[in-house]
């Protein structure tokens, strides 16, 4: 309202003017020109608003985020779509079920020609412990092409992911420390027959694990400060796993009576799966302020493939010649489908560079991967055998369990 008064009076000020003027030289009314009133507003609100602008980009931030319109796709960032290069840094850790392979057993056997009744003993588990494979961290990589297409903002991405952790286990048990190993795969028979124990076992795991995962997906804006990525494709996976056992001592020492030579036993299995099958989920990205924010991933995939299972087992002569005697020799040959969970945690950052023309990206989190029942290797325990007499069975049972995979990631990220 003051605005459009000072606009009037002035209006009026200045048809005064004119009116004198033309008095003075006698003109005519009707060539007195009035102005229009509102001929002078759009002028000052074009000043006002100009001056606005100056002080709201003042005070915005220099990081503020462009605006999203809910349902629009998040990608490509150019017209004519953008290729996403990726490359990721691994440190893993691996674990999987049903790989004990000795019960630490607080009971004392002589280390000379023990009795059955001092053997029988072990059957008495007293403050036991079961060990198994100690898992350690390694490193692994992931890389991946992807191209975000111009069409409703759809994308195609392919990653390969590798890792393989090794582990090694060297457990003894003294008697001294009144202790013992009761084993818990192998099919060997000792000449004093009874339960089977080592006085020392070695373990070496070792895991390779490869996996493909090609996606089509569309990462669309939910909100200003969230988006989602849901996607399906296919993956491809191979993993495969050497367990090998080495067992020292107890069973396989010399004895006097009944006579037994010093041996080392020696078990190998291999525990093999490749397979293809569907693979989905959704990704998830919670945006904050100046390029930064959480994101949360989460797939499920069905992997239908064949196994191969091997399961070996030679003593051999720990003195001259050294020969191997194979005692065992099993394989098994077969078809099934997996399921596979992956998840993952984390925070990132990114910006456009170079006028916009170039993009990056940088994350750094947890990941999980699920691969259920992938252990299938046959466990074997002898029993039954008496002293001199090899007239006792080997047990063959399954301890199937889940391979799981989990560290953490750094992934970099340049999409042009």
């Amino acid at each position: 309202m003051k605005k459009r008064g000072f606009v009037l009076g002035l209006s009026l000020v200045s048809c005064g003017l004119i009116v004198f003027l033309s008095a003075g030289k006698k003109l005519p009314v009707e060539e007195v020109q009035v102005p229009e009133l509102i001929a002078l507003e759009p002028i000052f609100t074009s000043l006002s608003e100009e001056k606005e602008l100056e002080q709201d980009n003042e005070t915005a931030p220099e990081c503020e985020e462009p605006v999203t319109i809910v349902g629009a796709p998040v990608f490509p960032k150019t017209c004519g779509g953008d290729w996403v290069i990726t490359a990721s840094a691994l440190y893993w850790t691996a674990h999987q079920d049903g790989m004990d392979f000795a019960i630490r057993n607080a009971v004392r056997v002589p280390v000379v020609n023990p009795d059955p009744p001092e053997i029988d003993e072990l059957n008495n588990l007293i403050d036991d412990d079961l060990e198994g494979p100690k898992g350690k961290w390694e490193y692994g990589f992931k890389l991946g092409l992807g191209y975000n297409t111009s069409c409703d903002g759809w994308d195609l991405d392919l990653v390969w992911t590798h890792f393989s952790p090794r582990s090694h286990t060297d457990v003894s048990a003294g008697v001294s420390d009144n202790q013992s190993l009761v084993t818990l795969w192998s099919a060997f028979a000792p000449a004093q027959g009874e339960v089977n124990f080592a006085r020392d076992i070695e373990a070496n795991w070792k895991v390779d694990l490869n996996f493909v995962d090609f996606e089509l997906g569309r990462a669309y804006w939910t909100s200003k400060r969230m988006s989602l990525r849901p996607f399906i494709g296919l993956r491809f996976l191979s993993i495969k796993q050497d367990y090998d056992l080495e067992h020292k001592g107890g069973s396989w020492s010399p004895r006097i009576d009944p006579v037994q030579d010093p041996f080392t036993g020696e078990v190998s299995l291999n525990n093999d799966y490749r397979g293809v099958g569907l693979h989905s989920g959704i990704d998830s990205i919670w945006h904050f302020d100046c390029g930064w924010g959480l994101y949360g991933n989460l797939a499920a995939n069905v992997v239908y493939g064949c196994f191969d299972i091997s399961h070996k087992e030679n003593i051999r002569l720990a003195v001259s010649p050294y020969t191997k005697t194979e005692i065992l020799d099993a394989k098994s040959h077969f078809r099934a489908s997996r399921a596979i969970i992956d998840l993952a945690l984390g925070i990132q950052w990114s910006a456009l560079i170079c006028d916009c023309q170039y993009g990056i990206l940088a994350r750094l989190g947890w990941e999980s991967h699920l691969f259920l029942h992938q252990n299938q290797m046959w466990r074997v325990v002898r029993i039954g055998d008496t002293a001199n007499q090899t007239q006792g069975q080997n047990v063959f049972h399954h301890r199937r369990g889940t391979l799981d995979t989990q560290g953490i990631t750094l992934a970099l990220e340049f999409l042009f």
